[in-house]
C-alpha cells in the first residue's frame, strides 16, 4: 500500500504521542503541555496549584491520547467519560440560549473526563498506574480544578453561540466579532473557547491573558451596556484591574446564578464598599443592624436579575437599585429632580426591560403597585393613618389635593421654603429626605442614598415621631431638622402660617406649647384620591391625614379636617367635644 499524502503529519503526531519527553526548549516550547499542569508524567508535577504527577508513567500525552484502541469521541481519545445524565448544567433566568444546555458535549465532555472528579487521573487506555487519585478539589474557587458533575456554578458550556443568541441576549459579541483565539466548536461554545489544553502561556490554559487589566477574555464575549464608562471598569477606576473577576468566578462560584463570588448578594458589593475605600465608599456601616436601613441581609436567594416587577416577594438587594455594569460618576453629586444621576444608571424598572430615567421609578420597583404592602412595615411601623396607602405612586400623584413634589411640580408659591430654595425647588428627590445623615447630601462626607441612617425611616435628619405620652418633650427646632432643611421655621411658627385663629398661630400652639409632633396631622408623602377611602380637597389639603393613635377615639373613630368651610374646622379627639373651628 502506498502511503497517502498526509502520512508524514500522521507519523509526526504519533511520534509526539509515544515519545513526548523532549527536553525543555524543544518544539514543545516553554509554555507547552510539557511545562504545564497537564504534564502528569514523572517529569511533571512542577506546575499548577497542586503539583500532580505519577512516577509510574514517563509519557506525557498518554493521559489523554493514545495511538491505538482509542475512542471515537475525540482525537485519539484514550480516556473514559462520565454518563451525560450525571451532569447538572448551569442555568439562570437571564441565559437566553435556545435550547438551554442540558449536558456537556464535544470538547467540554473530554475536558470533564478529568475535571469532573469521577475518573481517576491515571485511568486511561493501557495504563498500569494503580493510584486512584482524581482531580484535586480546593475550597478556593481560583485554585479548584475539580468542577464535579454539578456545573450549575460554572460558566455555561455546550450551547449554540449564534448571532440570534447575541441579538436576543443584547450584551454579547456577535460570533463574527470574536477574537481569533476565542474559537467556537462548530458554532457551539465549549471549554475550548476560553481554554487551550495544550498552551499554558497565560496560566490556567487561557487563550487570552485574563489577568491583564480589565479581564480581556471576559469582555471578548461580554459587551455589557454602559461598561466603557462604568465606575467598575478599570479604564475609569484603575484600582479595579481585575474587573469582572472582582465579583465573579468562572468556575465553582458560591452563588451559581451569574457566578457571583458570595452567596449573600450584598456581600459581593460590600467586600469593596467598606471602610477600605474611603468615607464615600463606606456603605457597610450603613447596613449595620443597629441602623434604620434597607435590610439587605433579610433574605438570601430571593432576588433574581430577571424577576417580575413590581417585585412580588419582600426583599431588597444592592442590585435592585444599582446596575453594577453601568453605575458611573456622571451628574455627581446630583442631577436635577427627578432625573437620575450616574450611580443609578441602567436600572431595570419593568417587565419590558424599561430603564429608569427618574429616581422615583427605582423606588417604585418595590414601593408601588399591587405588592407594595409587602414592603411596608418590614423594619419600621407605619403611622396609623385615617387613609392608609402603601402604593407611593398614588401618594405622590399630581392629581391629589396635596403632595410633596416628587412626581409632579409644586403647585404652591413655595413661600414657606428657605429663600435660597423658593425659586429652585420645583421638584424634589425621594433621597432629599430618605438618605444617610452622614452623607454629602446631609453635609457630611459619607455616601449619599437611602442605604441607612440613624433616624427612623432612613431619614436624612431628625423628624420627631414619639409615642403618645402624657408629658411630651419640650419643643426644639432640632426635633424637626428634616422639615427645616427646606421649610423656614419662622414662617411656619410665627409669621406665615395659614393655620391661625385670630392672632394665634395654631402651629406654634400645637407643636411648641402642646408638644404635638408634625406627623400627627401631616402625611408627608401625600394623600391619594385613589385610596379607599379616597382623599378629598376638603379634608386632605395641606397634607392633612391624621394619625389615629393621637386623633381618634371611640367617639371619633375617623378624625377629620375641613379646609373649605368658613370657619375651618377639625373634628378630633384631642379637642374637648371634638370639633374645633378656626378663623380663615
Amino acid at each position: 500500500m502506498v502511503p497517502g499524502p498526509g502520512w508524514r503529519t500522521a507519523l509526526l503526531a504519533l511520534t509526539l504521542l509515544v515519545f513526548p519527553t523532549l527536553p525543555q526548549g524543544s518544539a514543545f516550547g516553554a509554555v507547552s503541555v510539557l511545562n504545564s499542569p497537564h504534564n502528569l508524567s514523572a517529569s511533571g508535577g512542577r506546575h499548577g496549584k497542586h503539583g500532580v504527577a505519577f512516577a509510574e508513567e514517563q509519557r506525557v500525552c498518554i493521559f489523554c491520547h493514545a495511538p491505538h484502541n482509542t475512542s471515537t469521541v475525540g482525537p485519539l481519545w484514550g480516556r473514559g467519560l462520565s454518563a451525560e445524565s450525571r451532569y447538572n448544567p448551569y442555568d439562570s433566568t437571564t441565559l437566553k440560549a435556545t435550547p438551554k444546555p442540558d449536558k456537556p458535549t464535544g470538547a467540554s465532555r473530554l475536558c470533564l473526563s478529568c475535571h469532573d472528579g469521577t475518573i481517576a487521573l491515571g485511568q486511561f487506555v493501557g495504563s498500569t498506574i494503580t493510584n486512584s487519585a482524581v482531580m484535586p478539589w480546593d475550597a478556593n474557587p481560583t485554585n479548584n480544578s475539580n468542577l464535579t458533575t454539578d456545573l450549575s456554578n460554572s460558566h455555561p458550556i455546550s450551547f449554540a453561540y449564534s448571532a440570534a443568541l447575541a441579538s436576543a441576549q443584547g450584551e454579547l459579541a456577535f460570533p463574527a466579532a470574536l477574537p481569533a483565539k476565542v474559537k467556537l466548536e462548530h458554532g457551539v461554545l465549549q471549554c475550548t473557547a476560553c481554554h487551550d489544553p495544550h498552551n499554558y502561556e497565560f496560566r490556567n490554559f487561557l487563550v487570552l491573558d485574563n489577568n491583564a487589566s480589565g479581564s480581556p477574555l471576559c469582555v471578548a464575549c461580554h459587551k455589557n451596556n454602559g461598561w466603557p464608562t462604568s465606575a467598575h471598569n478599570p479604564a475609569i477606576t484603575p484600582a479595579l484591574a481585575s474587573a469582572c473577576m472582582s465579583c465573579h468566578y468562572a468556575h465553582s462560584a458560591p452563588e451559581p446564578a451569574r457566578l457571583l463570588q458570595s452567596k449573600r448578594e450584598e456581600d459581593n458589593c460590600l467586600h469593596c464598599h467598606n471602610n477600605t475605600g474611603g468615607a464615600q465608599q463606606n456603605l457597610k456601616q450603613l447596613f449595620d443592624p443597629a441602623m434604620h436601613r434597607h435590610p439587605v441581609d433579610l433574605t438570601t436567594g430571593v432576588h433574581d436579575e430577571n424577576e417580575r416587577l413590581p417585585a412580588q416577594m419582600a426583599h431588597v438587594e444592592c442590585v435592585d437599585c444599582h446596575n453594577p455594569h453601568q453605575a458611573n460618576a456622571g451628574n455627581m453629586p446630583l442631577a436635577s429632580p427627578p432625573f437620575i444621576n450616574g450611580p443609578l444608571a441602567g436600572v431595570r424598572i419593568d417587565n419590558a426591560a424599561g430603564i429608569a430615567t427618574k429616581e422615583y421609578q427605582i423606588c417604585f420597583k418595590c414601593h408601588a403597585g399591587l405588592n407594595s404592602n409587602k414592603f411596608a412595615g418590614i423594619s419600621e411601623t407605619p403611622p396609623n393613618r385615617v387613609i392608609q396607602e402603601s402604593d407611593q405612586s398614588k401618594r405622590f400623584d399630581g392629581a391629589n389635593p396635596s403632595f410633596h413634589p416628587v412626581m409632579a411640580q409644586s403647585r404652591t408659591g413655595n413661600s414657606s421654603l428657605l429663600t435660597t430654595l423658593q425659586s429652585s425647588m420645583i421638584m424634589i428627590y425621594c433621597s432629599d429626605c430618605h438618605n444617610s445623615e452622614q452623607s454629602t447630601r446631609a453635609g457630611g462626607v459619607g455616601p449619599s442614598g437611602p442605604h441607612g441612617s440613624r433616624w427612623e425611616h432612613i431619614l436624612i435628619a431628625r423628624y420627631d415621631m414619639p409615642l403618645v405620652t402624657a408629658t411630651p418633650p419640650p419643643y426644639a427646632a432640632g426635633l424637626y431638622d428634616l422639615c427645616y432643611r427646606c421649610h423656614y421655621e419662622n414662617f411656619i411658627m410665627v409669621s406665615g402660617s395659614g393655620f391661625v385663629n385670630g392672632l394665634v398661630n395654631e402651629h406654634a400652639k400645637h407643636v411648641k406649647e402642646r408638644g404635638i409632633p408634625c406627623y400627627v396631622c401631616h402625611d408627608p408623602h401625600g394623600v391619594s384620591t385613589q385610596s379607599i377611602p379616597p382623599a378629598t380637597t376638603k379634608n386632605n389639603a395641606h397634607l392633612i391625614n391624621f394619625n389615629r393613635d393621637y386623633a381618634a377615639s371611640t367617639a371619633i373613630p375617623i378624625p377629620s379636617y375641613s379646609s373649605t368651610t368658613s370657619p375651618k374646622s377639625c373634628n378630633v379627639s384631642c379637642h374637648p367635644g371634638g370639633i374645633r373651628t378656626y378663623a380663615p
